[in-house]
């Protein structure tokens, strides 16, 4: 049974009871993430999911790790462009602990000057092991090309120079500017009792005020800027990562979105697979991504292989899509995906960890729950037509940013920046 309160805070409480469940998940959410940063704010969101863990006057960052690991609990967080979360997973019974401890960190960190000093040295080092990792930086420089300039286009882990000149005061002020009731969602899923959980949140921010209007979205809705981007890295393979301005979280066209995404890249049976690493054995990986956010999305592929089989990789993938673009998919192809779809979210209701997040969501993003039964039928009544109309418009060959890191001199007539020739950055406008 899934309810839904608004408590005097403002802070929005859902949950949903599984009585054959013995283990329940529960997250605190904020609407805030790297997007809502200014440029010299670059990072602060992540910095800040850190500190919570890094002690309060009544638990050093150890007693935290010992008091969860003491129930054989998880607690972890993750910062994301729109949101950020903090979360455990722990047996029913010490549900009252893990609300304990969250809400300890929440609401008494105690963002010691030495600590911070030290992860900022953690983060640093984060940064460089990031950019040390061209399948993973890849997707950032993909993303700052496309929406250059625009605070998503900006990497959640944020910038050297504001990391290393943070102090306990701006992270103090940035936390109470984002961490207030009226932009908090508390989630739950498993054995949990929801007249419980309202109660202890409740006590959490006893008095405080009421809700206020959502956060604002930084720069609007981001531009796309159609370019390449090549970039030289001394590594063994090539990895190139190319799309589009996709759907906005909240688009009608999702659930088509989705079949298109299964059929080109989101499966072992998608075209993309079966063809450049199945038949031609041009690659390891291959697929394609999508990400959605409250105004805009991306959709765009990914691919990792040898600096001599880059050209045919991009190649073989954009005649993919055009494919697609221009006859749609096949009939086989469109049921495959639509039962793939489906078993992938029954196979994910497994997990309380998944029901919660489902929840938080489904309640930020589209101001309810969605049920699961409306997705499923939303997945089953999706069209060719439809699939081929979203096709036609999102994967036009000109609307499309290409970005590339790797061994290579050039890539799409596009010289690489830092190759040994060529000593100044490629850019070029499609």
């Amino acid at each position: 049974m899934v309810r839904k309160t608004i408590l005097e805070s403002g802070i929005t409480l859902v949950t949903e009871q599984i009585p054959e469940f013995r283990s329940c998940s529960l997250g605190i959410w904020t609407q805030s993430g790297s997007r809502h940063e200014r440029e010299d704010q670059s990072g602060l969101s992540h910095f800040l999911e850190h500190m919570l863990f890094k002690g309060t006057p009544r638990r050093s960052a150890t007693q935290i790790a010992e008091a969860m690991d003491g129930v054989g609990g998880q607690l972890n967080a993750f910062t994301e462009k729109e949101q950020t979360c903090y979360y455990a997973r722990v047996m029913d019974q010490h549900l009252p602990k893990a609300l304990d401890i969250l809400s300890d960190m929440f609401l008494n960190s105690l963002f010691d000057a030495d600590e911070i000093n030290r992860e900022k040295g953690v983060i640093l080092e984060e940064i460089k092991m990031y950019e040390d990792a061209p399948d993973e930086m890849v997707f950032d420089v993909f993303t700052s090309s496309m929406w250059d300039g625009h605070p998503l286009g900006r990497p959640i882990l944020g910038s050297r120079e504001v990391i290393s000149g943070l102090n306990r005061d701006r992270l103090v002020e940035f936390m109470k500017e984002h961490y207030v009731p009226s932009r908090l969602l508390v989630s739950a899923a498993g054995h949990v009792d929801h007249d419980e959980v309202a109660e202890r949140v409740g006590q959490w921010f006893q008095g405080a005020g009421l809700p206020a209007p959502p956060p604002s979205l930084p720069g609007g809705a981001p531009q796309p800027n159609p370019c390449r981007v090549v970039q030289y890295r001394d590594s063994e393979q090539v990895y190139l990562c190319y799309g589009v301005q996709g759907l906005a979280v909240t688009d009608e066209r999702r659930y088509a979105m989705l079949i298109l995404d299964s059929v080109l890249g989101g499966s072992m049976s998608c075209r993309l697979f079966q063809e450049i690493r199945e038949r031609r054995g041009l690659v390891y990986s291959v697929c394609t991504f999508q990400n959605s956010y409250r105004d805009c999305g991306l959709f765009g592929v990914y691919a990792g292989t040898s600096a001599e089989k880059v050209e045919e990789v991009l190649r073989l993938s954009r005649e993919i899509l055009e494919d697609v673009r221009q006859d749609g998919i096949r009939p086989e192809e469109l049921d495959r995906a639509r039962e793939h779809l489906k078993g992938s979210i029954a196979l994910a209701m497994e997990s309380t960890s998944h029901r919660m997040m489902r929840l938080a969501r489904t309640q930020s993003f589209h101001g309810r729950i969605i049920p699961l039964e409306e997705v499923i039928e939303r997945v089953e009544s999706v069209t060719h037509d439809e699939i081929l109309d979203l096709a036609r418009e999102l994967l036009a060959p000109e609307d499309f940013t290409l970005a590339v890191l790797g061994p290579v001199q050039a890539v799409d007539g596009v010289p690489a920046a830092g190759a040994p020739q060529n000593l100044t950055k490629s850019l070029t406008s499609i």
